[in-house]
């Protein structure tokens, strides 16, 4: 309902790119008492697919959240709205998990090749991993047909107690994003470079890490040939950073403390040739 004026007003305005994922629900995240997806009627798929044709050149996929809190009832439904709705646009679905009323298994049937899972290391349950911590049958299924697994750090949706034997079992996230915003700014997030740093910590290369900051994000948008390359002739869009030599703790979203030995530091941002840097 208020793509529009994101866009005049938001997108339009920002010095940096901002590229977005519609939220299926029109109510979006009005109220923390009812849920966007408790009434159906909130998901209208023809008014995604008119949204999603009228602003192109910002969406790149359709988002649904499918926590109880919520969809309540709702995430089967709720879901296959979305990927109607994708389908149309012809661009991938991103889901969000963590404490859904269904199991998740049935849901990660349902997605198709270059849909996304975000939060997908949550220790909010159900998750990705089984009662004897091992990946689900449906997480490796659904890896192998192409499906994509997104970390979404954010407030509560990180956790080193999934993250740590999901690596031990060889699946790691395909894409590595904060989830930043007002309530995790201040820690446990801070910034997208406090996430990778966490993943140097799991015994990734800092060219892994980066990859999948960069080249990874800009492929599963389909946006391979424009961004998160340093290709002569590409845009200037460039993040600049200091591996600074640790210790230094690092928090998940449930609290859980961490030893690292390296954080990547930001030391300035160019955005189509402007330069800037942080403010501290």
């Amino acid at each position: 309902n208020t793509i529009d004026t994101f866009v005049r007003h938001t997108v339009d305005e920002s010095a940096t790119r901002i590229l977005a994922f519609l939220n299926i629900s029109g109510m979006g995240q009005l109220d923390l008492e009812i849920g966007e997806l408790e009434d159906l009627r909130w998901a209208r798929v023809d008014r995604a697919v008119d949204a999603g044709r009228r602003h192109a050149e910002v969406l790149v996929g359709i988002k649904v959240r499918l926590s109880a809190e919520i969809a309540g009832p709702n995430a089967v439904a709720g879901l296959d709205r979305s990927i109607e709705a994708a389908e149309q646009l012809r661009l991938p679905v991103m889901i969000h998990i963590g404490n859904t009323a269904e199991e998740l298994g049935p849901l990660l049937d349902k997605l198709r090749g270059g849909d996304i899972v975000t939060h997908a290391f949550t220790g909010r349950p159900p998750g990705i991993l089984d009662a004897g911590g091992k990946v689900i049958e449906e997480a490796i299924d659904a890896r192998a047909r192409g499906v994509l697994f997104d970390v979404g750090h954010g407030a509560g949706s990180f956790s080193f107690a999934v993250a740590e034997p999901a690596a031990e079992h060889g699946f790691f996230p395909d894409t590595i994003s904060s989830d930043l915003h007002r309530l995790n700014v201040a820690g446990p997030v801070f910034d997208l470079a406090t996430t990778l740093s966490k993943y140097l910590y799991l015994d990734h290369s800092l060219d892994e890490v980066i990859a999948m900051a960069t080249t990874r994000p800009a492929a599963a948008i389909g946006w391979e040939d424009r961004l998160g390359t340093l290709r002569v002739g590409a845009e200037a869009d460039i993040a600049l950073f200091r591996l600074e030599e640790g210790p230094v703790t690092l928090v998940d979203a449930m609290g859980e403390k961490r030893i690292g030995q390296v954080l990547l530091r930001p030391e300035a941002t160019v955005r189509a040739g402007t330069v800037f840097r942080p403010l501290t």
